[in-house]
């Protein structure tokens, strides 16, 4: 069956938004995972996204001054307003990732699932992310490494470790020390630029997992 990648969207915005709009839920608290943001700066850049996506702002992206913008545009709205930006322009986003030309915009998913984990730690709670995703994310987050190593005329390796810990991993959420404790069947030293996509965490997080 082909993987929804509209649906698994929505569902990630839906469970965000049910996260942040209890009556005592603080959206000033920092992000670990992300440490220059708080709760607030997640929720602008995650609804600056459809909204890029949307009127086609995509120049920069995902780079830090494109994210940088959605966060100061969103700095001066409520919660409710950011959430209500978010759904309103996610609808087109969703649409177009439930096409045929989806693929072209899966980053979305991996992006809005990545920060659903981060709020989630952010507010002690495990990160619990669905298993179709992870079996999608960590499929596609694997065959990506591969091209990226022989791009790069390194010899294949092998890294043995969980769809949780490849999404993480990959995504800046784990320490160099974390990664390299990976099952690597080679030293993992002339792998690591490749494997991380956004950075390396400079301390581990401690996350908790679901079941």
């Amino acid at each position: 069956m082909t993987y929804d990648l509209g649906a698994s969207y929505r569902a990630a915005r839906e469970r965000i938004t049910a996260l942040v709009s209890g009556d005592h839920v603080d959206t000033a608290v920092t992000v670990p995972a992300t440490p220059e943001w708080r709760v607030h700066d997640v929720l602008s850049h995650l609804a600056g996204v459809t909204q890029d996506a949307a009127t086609g702002n995509m120049a920069g992206a995902p780079g830090d001054d494109w994210t940088g913008a959605q966060v100061a545009r969103g700095a001066n709205l409520a919660d409710g307003e950011l959430l209500q930006v978010w759904a309103e322009h996610a609808t087109t986003l969703e649409g177009l990732l439930s096409s045929p030309h989806g693929a072209a915009a899966s980053a979305a998913v991996m992006d809005v699932h990545c920060h659903e984990a981060d709020l989630r730690h952010a507010y002690g709670l495990a990160a619990d992310l669905p298993a179709d995703f992870l079996g999608w994310a960590g499929a596609a987050l694997r065959e990506r490494f591969a091209t990226q190593v022989a791009e790069a005329g390194l010899a294949p390796v092998e890294v043995t470790t969980d769809d949780f810990e490849w999404f993480r991993g990959r995504l800046g959420r784990r320490t160099t020390a974390e990664v390299s404790a990976y099952g690597w069947s080679a030293d993992p030293t002339p792998y690591l630029d490749l494997f991380f996509i956004f950075g390396r965490a400079a301390q581990p997080l401690g996350e908790t997992r679901g079941s």
